[in-house]
């Protein structure tokens, strides 16, 4: 049986436990620890603009998607932060059911547009593509690394 619920600071550790294992590994290949993945999930959960749906099938833990809505001139849009299947469960479903249940979610409360950062490749941008997201023409993503060092900060 599958269960979609609101993400609950409840369940934190089970979510953080989640997320470190899938990104951990490919396609992504990050360096979480417990203690910075889960500053992250609770930073994310404490702002008023935050929306997360748990996925459970046979009341375990298979997947999650959480992200912020924002204010723009045309309407509320949705910035999906991050999304996660665990891993030995990817190809079964789980992660299109969680999507669709976030977009249900989303129409509801009029939300005019969803958006996304992720990773080039197949896995990655080939999935969200499979799902109706399309590259953007009109954004780029951008990013500076040592900044600091630059300023002499």
């Amino acid at each position: 049986m599958i269960d979609i619920t609101d993400m609950e600071f409840s369940h934190i550790n089970e979510y953080t436990e989640l997320f470190v294992s899938v990104f951990n590994v490919e396609p992504w290949n990050d360096e979480w620890t417990k203690e910075t993945a889960q500053i992250r999930i609770e930073d994310m959960m404490k702002t008023g603009t935050f929306i997360g749906k748990a996925l459970y099938a046979d009341n375990e833990l298979k997947g999650l998607i959480w992200g912020q809505k924002k204010q723009h001139y045309n309407g509320t849009h949705f910035h999906i932060e991050e999304f996660c299947v665990k891993t030995s469960e990817q190809n079964k479903g789980f992660g299109s059911t969680l999507l669709k249940a976030l977009e249900k979610a989303l129409s509801e409360i009029g939300v005019v547009n969803i958006y996304l950062t992720t990773s080039k490749g197949a896995k990655t941008e080939g999935y969200y593509s499979k799902k109706g997201f399309v590259t953007s023409d009109k954004m780029v993503l951008m990013s500076k690394h040592s900044f600091c060092e630059a300023e002499n900060v």
